[in-house]
């Protein structure tokens, strides 16, 4: 069994998985920790996906699965661009885990982190572009009919118990009592359910030479209301309840409002009642938060970037409960 830490021990269990010609001649680390793993193979230019080795914060860390998402989103007409499967293995004694292999696609994402100099230093216009793009490239998901892939429809209500339930198991009891308020209102409904991404953020883009060349990161995808994609990215734009993220702090960068019109124009549906999805999209990036926390506290991941989860976790759940006595939700039907 190969090593998943060890690269030539990976590089050799690949260049012997692959067939002859392909070349493998080495391998590179890319990100590593509590999300899935991505190394670049060089030679046949591939990518390489393995479960987090630092433990899995989501339970739905399937790495065979997401191949197959990203497989039967490569068949779907109007869907987003995503990278193409070459390979995948369920055998762990290869690699010491399941993994996939697929294409490279040309680009990089903005980092969320640290924002590089080609969308710092661009235009105003540049930006504008692709913030639009990316407005579009989601709101165009809500045109989708559901994908046999992503198992049956949720509800809105259905998924935000699943994220209570995650908050409960990583003992965070004050967004447990959140949910319990959010679900106290039925969830406003866009339309028949369509496909949702589940994780919307600027940075699960890749971008080259100013368009999108793929749409990364489908691990919380599912079928159900795309309200809850608008309202996970709605977050990144500032409200009366949080301010902008880094991205969105720059000029061109869309506001709130005109970010709804456009996801409204694409989408052909309503964003009314839009505060109980970025309430419950809050919530659950909350819950992923405590969850990191919480594995730091108990011992059960070293990673240092648990670390920040801690330190923001009170501000996550500070916006929330602001959120949550807001008069936009007050106003929602009970």
């Amino acid at each position: 069994m190969a090593d998943p830490k060890n690269l030539e021990a990976m590089r050799s269990a690949l260049a012997r998985f692959l067939p002859e010609d392909a070349g493998v001649t080495g391998i590179r680390a890319l990100m590593t920790g509590f999300s899935n793993e991505t190394y670049l193979v060089e030679g046949p230019d591939l990518i390489l996906r393995l479960p987090p080795s630092a433990g899995a914060m989501l339970d739905g860390h399937d790495v065979i699965g997401q191949a197959r998402i990203y497989a039967a989103l490569g068949e779907v007409a109007g869907a987003p661009t995503v990278p193409e499967i070459v390979a995948h293995c369920e055998d762990a004694s290869v690699l010491g885990a399941p993994f996939f292999l697929m294409k490279r696609v040309a680009g990089e994402a903005v980092s969320d982190v640290h924002l590089q100099d080609w969308f710092v230093d661009a235009s105003d216009a540049f930006r504008a572009s692709l913030c639009r793009q990316w407005v579009t490239a989601f709101a165009g998901l809500a045109t989708i009919e559901p994908l046999a892939i992503l198992g049956e429809v949720m509800s809105p209500e259905a998924d935000a118990r699943r994220w209570q339930d995650f908050a409960r198991n990583a003992d965070c009891p004050r967004l447990v009592a959140a949910y319990d308020q959010l679900l106290s209102k039925p969830a406003p409904l866009s339309g028949p359910p369509a496909i949702i991404h589940g994780d919307t953020k600027l940075s699960n883009i890749m971008w080259h030479n100013g368009a999108i060349s793929a749409v990364l990161d489908w691990e919380m995808a599912l079928n159900g209301d795309p309200l809850a994609d608008l309202g996970y990215m709605l977050y990144s734009f500032e409200s009366p309840y949080h301010g902008d993220t880094r991205a969105q702090k720059l000029g061109g960068m869309l506001r709130r409002e005109e970010v709804i019109a456009l996801w409204s124009q694409v989408s052909g549906r309503s964003a009314n009642g839009i505060i109980w999805h970025e309430i419950a999209q809050i919530a659950k990036i909350s819950a992923i938060i405590a969850e990191g926390t919480n594995m730091r506290a108990t011992g059960r991941s070293d990673d240092p970037k648990l670390a920040l989860f801690a330190q923001n976790l009170d501000y996550y759940l500070g916006v929330t409960g602001a959120m949550l006595s807001g008069p936009e939700f007050a106003a929602l039907k009970g």
